[in-house]
């Protein structure tokens, strides 16, 4: 089974191969829908697909935005350029957009969760368009997964494992565009739904009602993230050809972490509980909503209600701070993007697991090689380390669960 990982610009594009992701999905500055991750420029794009394909991967480009009129002079133009990128695949939802790749070139298309695809009939029809592969909607179980599978064994099926939930149906969701103007099915969501909202009566204007509240208030609109680690054996056994992860517009790091915990789990056997019990603290270890399994086990649809402890804040139990640019003279050396103190833990981790080491900071120097107390973000800083190992690695601090 390919695990496919998102890369959000070219850093994260290169850190998710690096961390063991088998293809990378990604958007170019237009016709996406994540409009403010980052994204690529064509040159940008031309080095990812470069790079992926030096290192055995795929990579993927996402036009999955609905376009209007006068979006598709610019498009047809891009497609064009497109061609001879060696891109591997493009992710569509649009049945316009659909219909101009195919005119204009011969890629590969994906069809986006954000067609909401639920049925075989649908994914039926799309297949006999020309698609090659369906990302499923999130809403499906597992047993609906597996039964577009055996009536449609060759259209390729890729499902997301891990990662945020929209409240709405696959991302379609009119709030952003209502409240801001800014259209979530053109890629400006601004996740209206993450805010806090409260009742009011008709009777009591200006008296709101918290549904639940916590520390960081009320979010009764805000799901869960999925996390279906520990039905990777399962899947893999079903032959779907894909698990998914969410988060183009996550750090680094999150990319990095949740690549590597996934590519390992892929290979773990299901008996050796103890590697199962690790992968699972690591999932912990960057920042989340708290975790379900989404409708993977739901049979009845109208059942698929998220539960209501939903609405807790962020949790995680480190903190990203930096990525190893050198090991110089005995330390790393790193770009510091939060404090550390003398006296912290850290976490240098790498692709393998079994590479990561612990380390109690006791002393910290600037770039000038002078000792100072701690770091501050946008500076770079020395810390001496017991190992040696070359860049690639990337620092967290340890931190207690909230």
């Amino acid at each position: 089974m390919e695990l496919t990982a998102p890369g959000g610009d070219l850093a994260k594009v290169k850190k998710a191969i690096d961390f063991g992701a088998d293809a990378v999905y990604c958007g170019y500055h237009l016709f996406g829908l994540r409009a403010t991750a980052g994204n690529l420029d064509y040159d940008e794009l031309l080095a990812g697909i470069d790079y992926a394909h030096k290192h055995n991967a795929k990579l993927y480009l996402t036009l999955n935005a609905y376009l209007r009129n006068s979006d598709y002079p610019a498009l047809t133009d891009f497609l064009k350029k497109l061609i001879s990128s060696g891109i591997d695949a493009v992710i569509v939802s649009d049945p316009g957009v659909f219909e101009l790749v195919k005119e204009v070139t011969n890629i590969p298309i994906h069809i986006s969760t954000q067609a909401n695809i639920t049925s075989i009939s649908a994914a039926k029809f799309w297949h006999e368009k020309g698609a090659k592969r369906i990302v499923m909607a999130r809403e499906l179980s597992f047993r609906e997964i597996t039964e577009i599978r055996q009536a449609l064994p060759d259209l390729e099926l890729e499902c997301f494992v891990h990662g945020a939930m929209c409240v709405a149906y696959s991302g379609r969701c009119l709030l952003s565009a209502y409240f801001n103007r800014r259209s979530a099915n053109s890629g400006a969501c601004t996740q209206v739904c993450r805010w806090k909202w409260a009742l009011t009566e008709e009777e009591r204007p200006g008296e709101y009602l918290p549904i639940e509240e916590d520390a960081y208030g009320s979010h009764i609109l805000s799901s869960k993230d999925l996390n279906l680690l520990e039905r990777i054996p399962q899947l893999m056994a079903s032959g779907i050809h894909a698990a998914k992860i969410e988060g183009r517009m996550k750090s680094e790091y999150y990319v990095a972490q949740v690549t590597r915990i996934y590519k390992q789990a892929m290979s773990t056997p299901a008996a050796d509980i103890t590697s199962w019990l690790r992968l699972r603290s690591e999932l912990d270890k960057v920042s989340h909503r708290p975790y379900w399994e989404g409708f993977y086990d739901f049979e009845d649809q109208s059942a698929g209600i998220v539960e209501p402890d939903s609405i807790k804040a962020y949790i995680s139990e480190s903190e990203y701070c930096g990525n190893v640019i050198a090991h110089e003279d005995g330390c790393i050396v790193f770009d510091a993007l939060t404090k550390i103190s003398c006296g912290d833990t850290l976490e240098i981790i790498f692709p393998q697991m079994d590479d990561d080491q612990l380390l109690k900071v006791e002393s910290i120097y600037d770039d000038d090689k002078n000792s100072v107390a701690n770091t501050r973000p946008n500076a770079r800083f020395r810390i001496p380390v017991p190992f040696e190992k070359g860049t690639g690695g990337l620092i967290r601090r340890c931190i207690k669960p909230s």
